[in-house]
Order: structure tokens, then sequence, then C-alpha cells
């Protein structure tokens, strides 16, 4: 009977379980090519029992590279491969520092073969730490390198490994192989030469051969796990969408339903229920917005007009748009922005766009008499927009949360809005190399802050460190905030002296500022 294929599945094929871990029972040979030719046989059948046991992709990985180490006598050992993308890989334990590995990692990507060309466009390869069971609760795949030293020359090398008193570097380039190169950790210098005797060419082959093999199948679990991923999102993400969509609906029918059906006699109920149907279709129509902006962005398809624009003019024409909101809605709305020709460097039409969506949230949150405010500032070679407001603020456990699709805080739900506006403007903001974020205190407010490169482009990490200084210095003002209104509310006198506390909490923001890195040569902290 043959096996009929269906759906264009693979074929089923019989199921063959992995031999028991290959045990070497012979102590001495005499003749060097002998030993030789012992070793590679060693080689070979500890990495096929490595590639075939059970263990994820990741832990035989890691045990190869473990069998490459102790083959030739090193204490670690790592791999560096052009491809697609230059990557580098190091193994390392469970809960082991992985410094000591990254500057192994980093040394082989320094000094593996690559055209200087190459070496100029490319830039550092990217490091991935491979963690693999070791010790008395290794996996078979790690276990097969802690089973019994091999028959290798550097036998006496690996137990001096032990005490470490100086780490040196070793390179073995694959040729075979393309540009592939291992790189070795041993306690004392090991020449070229004595490392090409350790680990000849034809085993050196072998091993690439069996790194192809893993490093391919962990890419492939990659891939899976991130479409998995993907999928689980997506389907999440219809779930929630087809919420938010029927339940507006819902409500939508029922108002039409009464007034065609001539149950509604009074003129002015059936304009209310007008009213609320318009209202409906309104947010729907937002939601419907947003989404189609989600798209774009995921697709990579947002046209972005990036160039220098004035902080001022874009800070007062979000203001002068809400203004109108902010009068009904009794709540006062102020600008603290730098003169014109200060810039930042984004796409205008969409900061204004993550500052509106920023400020017209705060009117939203912000009860009648409160204070909203929008302010704009250059530290040094970055630009910072600040939405503040006085409201509630946000919970420590919710501050990530907010920025997720359709993520509401529980006591929201009476404000209308879809839950993706601070999704969209987050990314948004990283289209143009700027990032958002907020600094919240309980009780006291909220602040979002938008950072931006200044009149130039400037590093990722540059952009980071700025967010983190503005988020710190934002949180002492809210600090000092909740020990104001404390005051207030008791009824004492500030003017007296009775902020006795409020230079301690000054002293802490201050102390906490200091402890940040500087974010530029002409970083200078706002006074």
């Amino acid at each position: 009977m043959t096996d009929q294929r269906s759906g264009g599945l693979p074929p089923q094929v019989p199921t063959i379980a992995a031999p028991p871990s290959f045990v070497e029972r012979r102590r001495a040979l005499r003749r060097t090519e002998d030993r030789v030719a012992n070793q590679e046989k060693l080689l070979l059948a500890r990495a096929l029992d490595v590639l075939a046991s059970d263990a994820p992709a990741e832990e035989r990985l890691a045990g190869l590279l473990r069998l490459l180490a102790r083959t030739v006598g090193a204490r670690r050992a790592a791999v560096v491969a052009d491809g697609v993308e230059r990557r580098a890989a190091v193994a390392v334990d469970p809960g082991e520092d992985p410094i000591e590995a990254e500057e192994l990692a980093a040394w082989l990507d320094a000094h593996g073969p690559r055209s200087r060309a190459r070496r100029a466009a490319a830039g550092r390869a990217p490091i991935s730490f491979i963690v693999g069971a070791s010790g008395a609760d290794a996996s078979p795949a790690a276990a097969l390198v802690e089973d019994g030293p091999l028959e290798s020359p550097g036998d006496e090398e690996a137990s001096a490994v032990a005490a470490r008193p100086v780490r040196h570097f070793a390179m073995l380039p694959i040729p075979t192989a393309g540009e592939v190169a291992l790189g070795f950790e041993f306690a004392r210098p090991v020449g070229d030469a004595v490392l090409a005797e350790r680990l000849p060419p034809t085993m050196a082959r072998h091993a690439a051969v069996a790194l192809a093999l893993v490093t391919n199948q962990l890419a492939v679990e990659r891939e899976l796990a991130s479409l998995r991923a993907r999928d689980a999102e997506r389907t999440t993400f219809v779930s929630t969408v087809a919420h938010e969509l029927r339940t507006p609906l819902t409500g939508l029918r029922g108002y039409l339903e009464l007034i065609l059906g001539g149950q509604v006699l009074d003129p002015e109920i059936e304009r209310d229920f007008l009213e609320r149907s318009r209202s409906i279709v309104s947010s729907m129509g937002d939601l419907v917005g947003d989404l189609l902006e989600l798209s774009r962005l995921e697709s990579g398809t947002v046209n972005l007009e990036v160039g220098p624009f004035s902080i001022a003019e874009a800070g007062s024409q979000v203001a002068a748009n809400l203004l109108p909101i902010a009068i009904d809605r009794g709540i006062r709305l102020t600008t603290s922005l730098p003169p014109r020709l200060r810039v930042a460097t984004g796409d205008r039409r969409r900061v204004e766009q993550i500052l509106t969506n920023l400020a017209a949230n705060a009117l939203k949150f912000t009860p009648a008499g409160g204070n909203v405010e929008i302010e704009g500032v250059v530290h040094g070679v970055v630009a910072t927009f600040v939405v503040r407001d006085d409201g509630e603020g946000i919970p420590a456990d919710e501050r990530s949360r907010i920025f997720e699709r359709f993520q509401r805080m529980a006591d929201h739900e009476r404000v209308s809005g879809t839950g993706l506006g601070l999704p969209i403007a987050r990314d948004l903001a990283r289209q143009m190399n700027a990032d958002l974020d907020v600094a919240s205190v309980t009780g006291a407010g909220s602040a979002f802050i938008l950072v931006l490169p200044g009149p130039a482009d400037v590093d990722p990490e540059i952009i980071q460190a700025s967010l983190a200084q503005a988020i710190d210095r934002e949180e002492v003002e809210l600090e000092e905030r909740i020990v104001r209104r404390a005051i207030e509310s008791a009824g004492q006198d500030g003017a007296n002296g009775d902020e006795a506390d409020l230079p301690g909490v000054r002293r802490a923001g201050a102390g906490r500022l200091r402890a940040l890195p500087s974010i530029g040569p002409n970083h200078q902290r706002p006074a």
C-alpha cells in the first residue's frame, strides 16, 4: 500500500529514535596517524550525537561549541560567519556573566576573515549568546562534552584553564566553509600551527558541516516561533477589532430600529437618538482610520517628510487647534516654547499629529479647573516636547501597557477612545528616529515625553539617554507637586518656610539626574 500525500504536506516517514551516546573505550594509540584518525572519529561520533538529540536547536549549538572547545583544550569557543548578515555566536552557561564570552566573540569578529571594504561597510557583527544546559543537570546534547576528556594534545591545557590567570584568544578560519572562523579562549598563548594541529582541516570541515546543520535548524525554529507569535497576535487583534466594531454597531442598530419602528414619539428624544447615532458613526470612523494607520506603519508605507522644523511653530499650532476644547471643558491650556529659530528634525505634520493625540488625551483625563501644558525645549543635540497634565496619574504597572494596542486603563472606560492613539504615536515617533514615553506619579499627574533629533540626526543611543533623563526630571517635578498639594490641603503657608520637605525631594532628584550619563558634548540641563 502506497502512502498518499494530501494537501501538499510532506510525506510521512518512519520515526527513528537517536541511539545511545557514543562512548570511546580505547585509551591508548601508538601511531600519530591512528591518533588523528581516532580524534576525527570521536569528533564525528559526538557531533552526530549532539545533532541527533531531542534538545532544542540552541542547546545543540551550545553543545557543539563546547565540544569544539574541549577538542582543542580551550575554555570557550565562538563562531562568526558572513551570510545575508554577518553574525557571531558564543556559548554561555546558564547564569554566567556574558561579558567574557562577549569579549571573545567581539575579538573574533574583529580578526575574522573579511575584506577591509566589507568590514567598513558592515561594522560590528551582532553577537548571539547561546545558552545551553551544563553540569549535573545537562541535557544529552550538552553532556556529551562533559563525559571525559578527548585524546587531544591540549588536555593538560584544559585543567589549567580553571584558574584563568590570563586569557588568550586564537582563531581558526575554515576556508572550505566560506568566510567562517572559529575562535577559542585559552589560559596561555596558543599559536596558529598548534591550533591547526589540534583541529586539522578535515576535522574543521566536519565541525563546519555540523554547525551549518544546527544553525539552519535554529533559524527555522526562530522563524517558526516568530510566525506563531505573529499568528497569535493577529488572532487577538482580529478578535479585538471585531469586538470594538460590534459593540457600537449594536447600539446604532438599536437607536435606528426604535426610530424606524415609530416607537419614538417625542421629537427631542428622537433628535437625541440621532445625535448618539452620529457620535457612534464618528467613533467607528476614527477606529477605521486608526486601523489603516497601523496597517501603513506595519507595512512600512508611511510617507515621512523628515526635515528641520520650528519647535515653537509646531507646538503653537497644536495648542491653537485644541484651545476651543480646553475652554469648553474649563481647563487651562498653556505653552512653554523656545524661540522660533530653535528646530527639531522630523516630519512636522506627524509630530503635530503625535502632540495633538497626547494633548487631547490630557484634556480628556484632566478635571475641570486643571492645567495642561505643552512644552518644547532643546537639550544639546536633541529636542524634547513634554505634554503635562495634573490628572490622577498612571499606576506604575500600567505605564508600559498603555502603549499596547486596545489597552485602556480600567477607570478610563467612560472616556471615548479607540485604544490605538498611543501605539500609533510611539510607532510614528520611532519611524522618525525619535521615541515616546511617559513619566507619571499617581495622584500628581502625567508627562508624556517626545524626544527628537535636534538640528541634525543623532544616534539612537543619545535619544534613549535623553529620554531617560527627561523621565527622571519629570518624575521629580511630579513628586514635588504631591508635596505642594499636601501642604496646600493642610492649609500651610509655603511662604513661611513650611515646605521643608521640598528641598529633600529636590536633592534626591538631583542625585538621580547626576547618576545618568551625559547625552552629548553640548548637553545642558535646564535650570
